[in-house]
């Protein structure tokens, strides 16, 4: 099978980028020609691989955060469909969003569309990592930016739902019905032993939309009971990095956080398994591969709600599902695993096993691949009844 992946871009490892990446790695095994493209991709994040080929199709000056996007981004869709017409390939899949605004018509060439969130047009998470200069005029043309996005996913001829969660508000939003296929966790999460547990706090991702800064606050509201804990913040801390770290020093509590930055896969499997506990503040989240991740390394989770995170953690078991921006109720959770050690253990171990059962990432792709096929054996045999 020849097949295209299309992402945003390659600059972090960031829960599409990985997700399409490691789609790759696991179509190629199985002797699939797999070309993987986006805007730019950054080779010392993502090394360039001799199983399958990675293509830009503009530069870093044309990512969506930028006014160069909105006013040139009809270039990337004339770049993208003139790859695909060279390439030819069997069937494509387009992942999360801004990607639908590319798609167009390729000649009846099979397309699936994953969503990891469609929220992002209709919420502020992706509005509040604009650059400034963007953000105004983001607010003004959103609303003919939605049209022409639901405009374009007449193009989609199947669709894959991360959750539940998410299916229900593309049929909302769009009208459309989709497959739930969850995401997983590499193979690299589930290889940590459960020897102990530090007594840390982790959180990853984009500070904004992951809400580290309520974190820090709920942090310093902690540290006047109690000292006996630390947070750690890994991930891409983007342009909002120095917000963090001056409200912690403006806090007083500098010294009991620490700032990872973008981390490799083997020391986020050492930090997940090494933590006390991992925090997934997301609001309304679509799923969050990260919850698998941590589960996978044997590591509890609280995470708010609602979102995809009711659909992977087993309230009780494996993590806490908890209200929204409730320092109280976040102070509360994290406390039952600081006064006794033996919890964090105990809920790791049923988090990996739920892990190992439900959210391998080999099974995950295996599932998308299959899926991918019978897009393909579908529109064929729809278009010889034509």
């Amino acid at each position: 099978m020849k097949a295209v992946i299309v992402l945003p871009y390659l600059k972090s490892m960031g829960g599409a980028s990985r997700y399409g990446w490691e789609l790759a790695e696991f179509m190629a095994s199985k002797g699939d020609n797999v070309s993987v493209t986006s805007i730019i991709s950054d080779p010392t994040v993502y090394k360039p691989s001799e199983s399958f080929s990675v293509v830009d199709l503009a530069d870093e000056s044309f990512l969506p955060q930028t006014i160069k996007y909105w006013l040139n981004f009809s270039k990337i869709r004339k770049n993208l469909k003139s790859l695909i017409f060279k390439i030819k390939p069997d069937v494509i899949i387009f992942i999360n969003w801004p990607t639908s605004m590319w798609v167009d018509n390729y000649n009846n060439i099979p397309i699936v569309f994953s969503p990891l969130d469609v929220q992002i047009l209709y919420s502020d998470t992706y509005t509040k990592n604009l650059q400034t200069s963007v953000y105004w005029a983001w607010k003004f043309i959103r609303f003919f930016v939605r049209i022409y996005e639901k405009n374009n996913w007449k193009h989609f001829d199947s669709i894959i739902a991360s959750s539940k969660f998410t299916a229900k508000h593309i049929y909302d939003m769009y009208k459309m019905k989709s497959e739930v296929i969850y995401l997983g966790a590499n193979k690299i999460f589930f290889k940590n032993n459960l020897t102990g547990k530090s007594n840390a706090i982790l959180c990853l991702g984009d500070i904004k939309a992951r809400h580290a800064l309520f974190l820090i606050e709920t942090a310093y509201r902690l540290s006047k009971k109690r000292n006996d804990f630390e947070i750690w913040i890994a991930g891409d801390k983007g342009a909002h990095g120095k917000e963090l770290k001056e409200l912690a020093r403006k806090l007083g509590i500098s010294e009991i956080i620490k700032f990872y930055g973008i981390v490799s896969d083997e020391k986020l499997a050492s930090l997940y398994s090494n933590a006390l506990v991992f925090t997934h503040l997301v609001k309304d989240a679509p799923f969050g591969m990260q919850v698998t991740e941590a589960m996978a390394s044997g590591t509890p989770v609280i995470s708010w709600k609602p979102g995809g995170p009711e659909e992977s953690i087993t309230q009780n078991e494996t993590g806490f599902l908890i209200s929204q921006f409730n320092h109280d109720e976040l102070i509360k959770h994290i406390e039952l695993f600081l006064n006794d050690p033996n919890l964090p253990l105990e809920m790791g171990k049923k988090a990996k096993l739920r892990a190992e059962k439900y959210f391998q990432s080999s099974d995950i792709y295996n599932q998308i691949r299959n899926f991918m096929i019978n897009t393909m054996k579908k529109k064929h045999s729809d278009k010889k009844q034509e």
